[in-house]
């Protein structure tokens, strides 16, 4: 069990959208061991979704071991980064044979974003599009930075180019679980503080919600299903053509 010093609350909520027949997104919720994930999948039919559901899966397993295994001697917060780090590439091993061995499965990945909670730290990973954000002292803050190409064509200086030649850029991930042979997963650690706010969301909400407008319901005096409820209602309210999937965690 992952010893953490604050209380955790969390809800989250998947919704098809106004578009889609079936809905690739995933979430988990791992009280026992302040374990928080997302997933977006992509893909064939049905293929996307089992890339999400499987590499939740299989990290929320593996962390459960890791626990298990060391509960007379504890880890420390940098083995939990690097062994996290690890199983998400194992996890991308997975699903890329699974692509690769299985013609329905061809091409099919998933995003990832996730949160587990030791002690007095927070270690974030995430690979994709699908975004954490902590909102702290009214402030909202993206906390991750999406895997695109248009970011990538932006930190290059080349995105004017980019529009000129007609390129198509946007939504176009340059990292996805599976969809390469290899893949290293961006894992960062912070502090904790009492009354943080961390919001997981696919990019069904962020491409369409604000946010000012992300922050103006994560203010307001609703409860953690209320907003999250909200949220996925105001993306449906702007029209978005994705399914859309939010996750929100307080820190009492």
């Amino acid at each position: 069990m992952s010893e953490c010093q604050f209380t955790l609350n969390s809800f989250g909520h998947s919704d098809v959208g106004l578009v889609r027949n079936n809905n690739e997104d995933v979430f988990l919720q791992v009280s026992k061991n302040n374990f928080f994930a997302l997933a977006d999948g992509m893909g064939g039919h049905k293929a996307g979704e089992v890339a999400a559901q499987e590499t939740v899966v299989y990290l929320s397993s593996c962390i459960e071991k890791m626990f298990s295994f060391h509960k007379k001697t504890p880890l420390d917060v940098i083995q939990i980064k690097d062994n996290l780090s690890h199983y998400i590439e194992h996890s991308n091993t997975r699903i890329y044979q699974l692509g690769k061995e299985n013609d329905s499965y061809r091409g099919m990945g998933t995003t990832l974003c996730s949160l587990l909670f030791y002690e007095n730290r927070l270690i974030r990973a995430h690979v994709g599009d699908s975004r954490i954000y902590l909102y702290r002292n009214n402030t909202l803050t993206q906390l991750t930075y999406d895997h695109t190409l248009q970011n990538k064509l932006i930190r290059q200086g080349r995105l004017e180019e980019a529009i000129k030649k007609g390129m198509r850029y946007k939504n176009v991930l340059t990292k996805a679980i599976g969809a390469y042979k290899s893949l290293t997963p961006e894992i960062n650690l912070s502090v904790v503080k009492p009354n943080d706010l961390y919001l997981m969301c696919s990019d069904g909400l962020s491409d369409y919600v604000t946010d000012e407008e992300i922050s103006c319901i994560l203010d307001a005096e609703y409860t953690l299903k209320e907003k999250v409820l909200k949220l996925i209602s105001r993306a449906k309210s702007k029209k978005s053509s994705d399914n859309i999937t939010v996750l929100l965690t307080q820190v009492e």
